[in-house]
């Protein structure tokens, strides 16, 4: 391999993605730098619902040491999400142990961990490029202190969110199947955020270890207002939908929500902002001749929840991973790296599909119809758990369940067709991603089998 390179790995963006991709390659012995618009004691800091899953923490921390987040980095301890309908009386609550994380805090703690095993951070730095020769991505081009620089490595891993700054400036012939440089408005999620201090402490215990999504008509699912525990006497309160959506301010239509729970004088706003994220499951393949997306750049956001930190922390570690192997092996093409794809796809792929599909009927459906399904019991607490969570139904909904389930919509027949259609696709994604190809020849055929048997346009 050419010794023409600065360094072994550059990561733009210090999130999580790129934070735990640069944690595992560092461990491995090798030379990482991380590139970040944002000022050194910033990286870390998002506007976001702030929630992380404990399960994705845990693998995290089994694969490469990072510990969980304590002390001063969680707002609240989460034990539950609730689904509400409508109305806040009209909910199911599902279990989801996590955190509430502050962002900044736990952000700057695993970026000094990375920078302790010697990773190089350069800070106040926007990426607006890249070094494109031979079919291999060979570096960037970023500015420090407003002067153009470049910088090359072996592998490039585009951690930069939802900007995605790699991924707009791929060359087509880098574009493998299902990547794209941009996003349609249907997969893009505009949000916006406060956080909010009551100025009754006891009011925020309505809410304690607890996250709430609400669907309602008013803003038609799969967008949702949100409630979220952030700790004694505060909340974090949003919403967002789908960027083809033209429902007016989001900041307008926060207030409204929230003044049915709350006057505004009882409760002072201590952080607001917005953002954007990815709202679809995951590209098939993430990787190319010298690098990979990882985190939101990669879409790897669950499309009914909106968590995106855990998948990030999580896939950073496995892309950290498979990137140290192929630099033992003297290797920078993308088969060499193609293990990253089947990881996320077995796993992430899977989850983060099956979440699309109940998207899809939640969009169908709306919040009347999620609040007849929730009245009714025809989707028990159960079952809710797993869609919600992206896991496959199995045996949870058995064939005289389904009888019974279709009995009760018989006069619902929209409802009807969208339930019998969910489950029938929910019983195909497993086995369509455990047959991801382990070479890119086969993606293409794979991804016709798929999008015909479960009904999706990717």
């Amino acid at each position: 391999m050419s010794s023409n390179f600065d360094f072994d790995v550059i990561i733009v963006g210090g999130g999580p993605a790129g934070v735990s991709s640069a944690i595992s390659i560092a461990k491995n012995g090798f030379k990482v730098v991380i590139i970040d618009k944002k000022k050194r004691n910033d990286i870390g800091e998002k506007t976001c619902g702030d929630a992380i899953d404990e399960a994705a923490l845990m693998r995290v921390k089994d694969k490469i040491g990072i510990e969980l987040p304590f002390e001063n980095e969680i707002s609240d301890v989460i034990s539950k999400m609730s689904i509400a309908a409508n109305d806040i009386n009209t909910k199911v609550s599902l279990d989801a142990p996590g955190y509430q994380i502050k962002r900044l805090e736990y952000g700057q703690r695993l970026l000094k961990e990375a920078s302790d095993l010697g990773v190089v951070i350069i800070p106040n730095s926007p990426v607006r490029g890249i070094i494109f020769e031979n079919g291999y991505i060979n570096g960037v081009t970023y500015y420090e202190n407003s002067i153009k620089k470049e910088l090359r490595a072996k592998f490039t891993i585009d951690a930069s969110g939802a900007y995605a700054v790699i991924r707009k400036s791929l060359p087509d012939e880098l574009l493998v199947d299902g990547m794209t440089k941009s996003l349609s408005d249907d997969q893009v999620w505009p949000t916006y955020r406060e956080i909010i201090k009551l100025r009754d402490d006891k009011k925020s215990h309505n809410f304690k270890e607890e996250i709430v999504l609400m669907f309602d008509d008013d803003y038609p699912p799969p967008g949702y207002f949100w409630i979220f525990s952030e700790g004694e006497g505060y909340l974090n309160i949003g919403i967002g939908w789908e960027k083809t959506q033209n429902l007016g301010k989001l900041k307008d239509k926060l207030r409204f929500e929230l003044g049915k729970y709350y006057k505004r004088e009882d409760y002072e706003i201590i952080k607001k902002g917005g953002g954007q994220i990815p709202f679809r499951p995951p590209f098939d393949s993430l990787v190319f001749n010298g690098g990979a997306l990882a985190g939101d750049a990669a879409c790897m956001v669950h499309p009914v929840t909106a968590e995106g930190h855990g998948p990030a922390l999580d896939t950073g570690v496995n892309l950290g991973l498979t990137i140290s192997n192929a630099l033992k092996n003297d290797r920078r093409d993308k088969e060499s790296i193609w293990d990253y794809n089947l990881s996320v796809a077995k796993h992430y792929g899977r989850k983060h599909m099956e979440a699309h599909m109940m998207k899809l009927m939640l969009r169908n459906i709306g919040g009347n119809g999620l609040k007849f399904l929730i009245k009714r019991d025809i989707l028990s607490d159960e079952q809710l758990n797993l869609i919600f969570a992206g896991e496959e139904l199995g045996d949870a909904v058995t064939n005289y369940e389904l009888i019974k389930k279709i009995i009760k919509l018989l006069y619902k027949p929209k409802l009807l067709w969208e339930l019998v259609k969910l489950i029938k696709g929910l019983r195909k994604v497993d086995e369509i991603y455990l047959e991801y190809p382990i070479e890119s020849i086969e993606l293409k055929n794979w991804r016709r089998k798929r999008n015909s048997l479960l009904g999706v346009k990717f």
